[in-house]
């Protein structure tokens, strides 16, 4: 890749100082030199729109990448959560359900990862990118670590609530000579009941125990954030982000209070029963869609990876710029003198 550098003298751009100090007055530069400053400054704007051109390319394949991945959790969630095991194929049902909250929950805490890289940088006011560039992408993290929530409490409800059942069954009947006699087992769907009963409780436990703890999280939080904005080395940035913070968690707290009673009220979704040869087939289409979408949830955060990258650079390329139209005009004004 070239340097910034390369890419400069390429250009002509790097024999032009870029800034002057404004009390000295610029010396009189040649017809030829004067022509070469501006035909920089004309190459530098080239430059830049070709680098704007390159990043609306990969803001094109985030968006494309994203929308490809939100599908295709959302045909997984939709399916799975219409769905519910048989008492042939027991807990296949139940187990992809399960593999796939776990890699839900995975993707929240890498939504979360990046998410703590920019709200540091809006923290310390640092970053190459403008503020309102880093809330924006930290809006859309939270949304997907939302949707992904919702998404986790939709599977735990799709398991099915328990049933009361009688334990045994007559599962056929002889007679010999006027004497009948019953064979009386333990009922299969008895048997089905218990194995759902156990995948149910683990699943909603599971999303209750989350629900509980990131409101235990965002008050713990919230409370440290008031103390650091009465703290006198607090800076005026850093108490204006803790500001900002506080409020968005208090409206995240009402939320997940919100959410936990709704959990832990509603009765399971309508799900409908699938044989032991449908669920493999189920099973199978989720391991090879997931391994489809993992590859596309890297892709994406690799391509987040050089958006910023492209935007760093462009972001000097434009302040570049701007430095080199200032002098410029201050020269022409002080040659019409």
């Amino acid at each position: 890749m070239r340097s910034l550098l390369s890419t400069l003298v390429v250009y002509g751009i790097v024999a032009l100082p870029a800034v002057l100090p404004a009390q000295e007055k610029s010396s009189v530069l040649s017809p030829a030199e004067l022509a070469s400053r501006r035909e920089s400054v004309s190459n530098l704007e080239s430059h830049i729109a070709g680098r704007e051109k390159r990043m609306g390319e990969i803001v094109t394949d985030i968006r494309a990448l994203d929308d490809r991945i939100e599908d295709g959790v959302n045909e997984i969630v939709l399916m799975l959560g219409g769905m519910k095991d048989s008492e042939t194929s027991k807990v296949k049902i139940a187990n992809t359900k399960a593999d796939v909250i776990v890699g839900l929950k995975r993707t929240i805490d890498y939504y979360k990862k990046h998410r703590d890289l920019l709200r540091e940088q809006l923290r310390t006011g640092k970053s190459a990118l403008p503020r309102e560039t880093l809330e924006k992408d930290l809006a859309i993290f939270d949304g997907r670590i939302e949707k992904r929530v919702q998404q986790i409490m939709e599977l735990a409800k799709s398991f099915p609530d328990p049933q009361e059942l009688e334990k045994y069954e007559v599962t056929s009947t002889s007679s010999w000579f006027g004497w009948s006699n019953e064979n009386v087992e333990i009922s299969e769907a008895w048997k089905q009941n218990r194995r759902d009963e156990r995948h149910t409780e683990d699943a909603r436990e599971g999303v209750s125990k989350g629900l509980r703890d990131s409101i235990e999280n965002l008050q713990k939080r919230n409370a440290y954030l008031s103390e650091k904005i009465k703290s006198p080395n607090t800076s005026e940035t850093e108490r204006a982000y803790y500001e900002t913070e506080i409020g968005q968690n208090a409206v995240l707290l009402e939320e997940r209070n919100r959410q936990l009673e709704e959990f832990s009220s509603g009765d399971a979704t309508t799900a409908f029963a699938v044989d032991q040869g449908k669920a493999h087939d189920v099973d199978q289409l989720v391991r090879s869609e997931r391994e489809d979408l993992r590859e596309d949830f890297f892709s994406l955060f690799r391509k987040y990876d050089e958006l910023n990258r492209a935007r760093g650079e462009l972001k000097q390329l434009q302040d570049n710029l701007a430095a080199r139209k200032e002098w410029l005009s201050k020269y022409d004004a002080e040659q019409a003198k």
